[in-house]
């Protein structure tokens, strides 16, 4: 069942997805142009009238996510999730309708614009963290009890702030995840993943494609994307034991990627030496390998991991936020780019990632194989109850417990007595928030 609904959910994420992708392609179509009345490449106006038309329909869509991933940080908790993705899919499919009907260039924009807004916990755990080494799920009732310790500790915490919009601008360490969260999606997409996929039509022609091919070649690019570097990245994320390490590698290569593609854009667009312009293209499908195993997968997954439950719609919005801001400036102004500065257009992903990897790697706080609960230790916060660092000896003794109280929590006499009275204490775990001084279990 839970199964179910979370795929559901996720082929849900085609709604952005399509949207977001299939502008590359329709600026391919000549039939665009010619509905819209456009100037194509080699005629008089193209620079004057095609280019900002096209840098428009690009950047209205991010204008719209942006717009939208607002919006959800304050409906989120208003309305409920399931409302909100029912309100996604409508505006979804009304921004579709109006791009597909659209009988003048101000409607296609239009509709560009509305299609950018977009006590079981246990059982589910138990179910996770089934294995026939763990016949009495003590790996689940741990977590199960941190989380509920966690969550105590948190609302307690809330109290002093009254509200999660003030907590996110007075709690340090909710500032810091906030601003970790805008970057981490903001710096994905000044990667330029979007500058490739939804302009790539112009960029294989300028390469020396012609007729269908450059639409072949975008669609197989993004294809490969779905069908192999995201599952790769998935895959990898499950045995590689760091979130950063992943992030960084990915714009490594982007570094790399995009320097060869500059380089062969410099030299060899608009002659007709095959070998220079065949390269230029194998680099625009490198640069995907490395941005599409180690980037796009980290990006969503990181942010996921860092909010609490109590600030995660605010989060997640705000950080969307800065995915669709970033796209919003690249998109807007690419075409512009590569008309004017041509290769040098892609110093702007260079220098980003250049800067960017050493502040993943100072600032952003690692989450690999950490639960949420211990992930907020690592901003600064208090966790109620240790488990991955726990000694053999604690988790002993909490397994015992939890063996005989199928993961309930502990009464509050329990565990708030001291260290110094005895076995009894010894066994109970005692949060942060009632004992400072004692290391939690």
């Amino acid at each position: 069942m839970n199964n179910k609904f979370g795929s559901q959910i996720t082929i849900g994420s085609m709604t952005y997805g399509y949207c977001a992708s299939i502008i590359g392609s329709t600026i391919g179509q000549p039939g665009w142009y010619t509905y819209f009345n456009l100037p194509t490449v080699d005629e008089p106006g193209y620079a004057s009238i095609t280019t900002p038309a096209i840098s428009t329909a690009n950047g209205v869509f991010s204008g719209g996510g942006a717009v939208g991933t607002l919006f959800m940080m304050w409906a989120c908790d208003q309305f409920g999730r399931k409302v909100c993705i029912q309100l996604g899919a409508f505006l979804g499919m009304f921004g579709g309708a109006l791009q597909a009907g659209a009988n003048s260039l101000d409607m296609f924009q239009a509709g560009r614009f509305l299609c950018g807004k977009i006590d079981e916990a246990q059982h589910v755990l138990q179910r996770l963290r089934e294995s026939p080494e763990d016949p009495d799920n003590l790996a689940a009732k741990e977590e199960f009890f941190q989380t509920k310790e966690q969550i105590r500790l948190e609302a307690e915490k809330m109290t002093e702030y009254g509200s999660p919009w003030v907590a996110v601008i007075k709690k340090k360490s909710y500032r810091k995840r906030m601003i970790i969260g805008f970057l981490t999606q903001w710096g994905a997409e000044f990667g330029g993943p979007l500058i490739i996929n939804n302009y790539a039509v112009l960029l294989y022609t300028n390469l020396g494609m012609k007729d269908g091919m450059p639409l072949l070649l975008s669609a197989i690019w993004l294809t490969t994307a779905g069908l192999i570097y995201n599952p790769l990245g998935a895959w990898l994320h499950d045995r590689v034991n760091s979130r950063r390490g992943m992030y960084i590698t990915g714009f490594v290569g982007i570094i790399i990627t995009t320097s060869c593609l500059a380089a062969m854009t410099s030299e060899y667009v608009g002659t007709t030496n095959r070998v220079g312009n065949a390269f230029g293209i194998l680099f625009i499908y490198l640069y995907l390998a490395f941005q599409g195993t180690f980037c796009d997968t980290t990006m969503y997954l990181y942010v996921s991991e860092i909010f609490p439950t109590e600030i995660r719609p605010i989060g997640m919005g705000f950080s969307l936020f800065g995915q669709f801001a970033s796209t919003l400036i690249l998109l807007e102004t690419a075409p512009m780019g590569f008309n004017n500065a041509g290769w040098k257009y892609y110093l702007v992903i260079i220098c980003w990632s250049v800067v960017f990897i050493p502040v993943i790697y100072f600032f952003f706080p690692e989450t690999a194989r950490l639960t949420l609960e211990e992930i907020a230790q690592n901003f600064g916060e208090e966790v109620a109850v240790h488990l991955t660092d726990a000694t053999d000896e604690e988790k002993a003794k909490l397994d015992e417990r939890l063996a005989h109280s199928n993961g309930a929590m502990f009464e509050s006499s329990e565990t708030s007595k001291s260290p110094h009275h005895g076995e009894e204490a010894a066994t109970a775990p005692v949060s942060e928030a009632e004992s400072k001084d004692q290391k939690m279990i």
